[in-house]
């Protein structure tokens, strides 16, 4: 058996991807976070090391082992193997893919992130769905601030398909989608399916339609519900109508604080300012995604979808998920309960009641087959 490649790699390199990984499920100690260093002194020395099975093997120049270099491999050599492996692991992964749940016997579920492209957006929805199921996030282009964001819908289905494959070569996929995400869903399980690919669903939660975006009147309207949402939500949760009074005034306090803000940023807009690199590359990415899910026209899809909304209300949110029937005309829909908070209904506390509607939709499906 061939060395493994990390024996001749420099600790950056190592820690680089480490460092990558370690925020999706690759948790590490800081004992472990050690490794890189001594493999990159190994490889200084030319010493390759590498796994065979439950064994560390060692081949070195006459002299360059040292009796402290030994000393490491041997008192150590179990962690030592479970980092190689775990390093080895991560560097395969592809950097789309994101595994919030990787283990389970289900059929594993694949998930577009809004227009703002993070993949922890689903974290809370994953857990709640249970240990038994795989659940996978995946991160557009242009979310690590490195590579360039798409404005297509079709061309980052396109993306996430290739991933997806290459990740896990034959289905079943449930695609699932969130927000402005549910349109990349859409196209990328079509995608798959037409490839001979086993879909057995496109969950859809809350999902934007593009004419949310193409119509101005409907984007307007759109917005301004999800604030007025928002603003009714807290003053129904206080006791009293002088409380609600209160909460009414420091509304209006804050608005007015808000627009004193805007005329002191715009009088100082004529002064340098320094712009942090990663969130103008999120910005950049929101507003591509945002030009690609207006570009996009879906067409007809025969595949079973199901659609989960935060509350009935949102029928009428300027989302217009009840377009999506023009193409999926057999699309269920299932809805959260109505105190829901819609913009973030994947997240604690409603995060149990959208993993459950799920639960609901799969054994749906199980009944029928």
């Amino acid at each position: 058996m061939k060395p493994s490649r990390w024996s001749s790699w420099d600790a950056g390199t190592i820690g680089s991807v480490v460092n990558d990984k370690k925020v999706i499920g690759w948790p590490m100690s800081a004992d472990v976070m050690q490794f890189p260093e001594l493999l990159a002194d190994l490889a200084v020395k030319d010493i390759k090391i590498w796994v065979e099975g439950d064994r560390l093997r060692c081949n070195a120049p006459v002299g360059a082992l040292t009796a402290e270099f030994r000393d490491q491999l041997r008192d150590r050599k179990g962690e030592i193997i479970a980092f190689l492996n775990m390093a080895t692991a991560a560097a395969r992964q592809q950097p789309a893919i994101i595994p919030l749940q990787s283990g389970g016997t289900r059929t594993p579920i694949y998930a577009v992130p809004g227009h703002v492209g993070a993949p922890f957006s689903f974290s809370d929805l994953s857990k709640h769905l249970g240990g038994d199921q795989p659940f996978y996030a995946l991160q557009p282009c242009g979310f690590d601030g490195q590579s360039e964001p798409m404005d297509r819908v079709e061309d980052i289905a396109e993306y996430f398909a290739r991933q997806i494959v290459e990740y896990q070569p034959t289905g079943p996929y449930i695609i699932a989608g969130y927000c402005s995400g549910a349109a990349t869903a859409f196209e990328l399980a079509k995608m798959l399916s037409q490839r001979g690919a086993e879909v057995p669903c496109i969950a859809l939660f809350g999902p934007l339609h593009p004419a949310t975006y193409k119509e101005l009147p409907r984007l307007l309207y759109f917005v301004a519900r999800r604030s007025a949402d928002s603003f009714l939500r807290e003053m129904a949760k206080l006791p009293t109508l002088g409380a609600r009074l209160r909460y009414f005034g420091s509304r209006l306090r804050n608005l007015g604080e808000r627009v004193r803000a805007l005329v002191t940023l715009a009088r100082k807009s004529k002064e340098p300012v320094t712009i942090d690199p990663v969130l103008a590359s999120r910005a950049r990415l929101k507003s591509t995604a945002i030009t690609a899910l207006r570009r996009y026209i879906p067409t007809p899809y025969s595949g079973r979808v199901c659609i989960f909304l935060p509350n009935k209300a949102w029928l009428r949110s300027g989302a217009a998920p009840h377009r999506w029937l023009r193409v999926a005309p057999h699309a269920e829909f299932y809805f959260g309960p109505e105190d829901c908070n819609g913009p973030l209904m994947l997240e604690e506390p409603d995060a149990p009641a959208i993993a459950e509607l799920y639960r609901q939709a799969i054994q749906k499906a199980e009944r029928l087959t």
